[in-house]
């Protein structure tokens, strides 16, 4: 038990940190993309090894952590490509960081669905859907200006962050919650 929550509190801290530096891209656009770059890739390596461990952790539902292994694997890699490719990154910055989350995006659609079915009562605040509309906007316009981009980045950034605490406060629970 003490495992899930220690990873559970892990996750949230990480998933604060993501809303902090979505928080700072928002109001601070003028940051150096190759600066964002840099961080965004740092924080994915962390973010992926988290994903990755949290797939091996027990919890009551297995909703949360279902698609971790394979989620934490490919953001690690992308988090690693951020650091070592950072000048080819940035050209595609909006569009790399889109695709990843329109991808997270969808599967918090599925684990919203299944959470409906385990009878969840706030399974419809994981189908918000504007994360996956941002990621949507981020890979549609690449070209536009750096502050808007780094604007957007920052908003799906909080967005995604937002929902990640949702999802792990309301699906993961210890088996001293359970017996409540």
């Amino acid at each position: 038990m003490n495992g899930i929550k220690n990873f559970k509190n892990m996750y949230s801290i990480l998933t604060i940190c993501l809303i902090l530096v979505g928080a700072v891209l928002l109001i601070a656009p003028g940051i150096a993309l190759d600066v964002v770059c840099i961080i965004f890739g740092i924080y994915m390596i962390i973010y992926g090894a988290v994903k990755i461990m949290g797939y091996f952790a027990k919890d009551a539902y297995q909703l949360a952590f279902q698609f971790d292994l394979a989620l934490g694997i490919v953001i690690a890699i992308v988090g690693i490509v951020f650091v070592c490719r950072t000048a080819r990154v940035v050209q595609l910055l909006s569009t790399c960081i889109g695709i990843v989350m329109l991808v997270d995006a969808t599967f918090k659609i599925q684990t919203s669905i299944d959470s409906k079915r385990f009878g969840i009562s706030r399974w419809w605040l994981m189908l918000i859907v504007i994360v996956a509309a941002i990621g949507i906007l981020l890979i549609l316009m690449p070209g536009e200006t750096t502050r808007l981009m780094v604007r957007l980045i920052g908003l799906n950034l909080c967005m995604d962050g937002i929902l990640n605490l949702v999802i792990v406060i309301d699906t993961v629970k210890t088996d001293k919650a359970l017996r409540q």
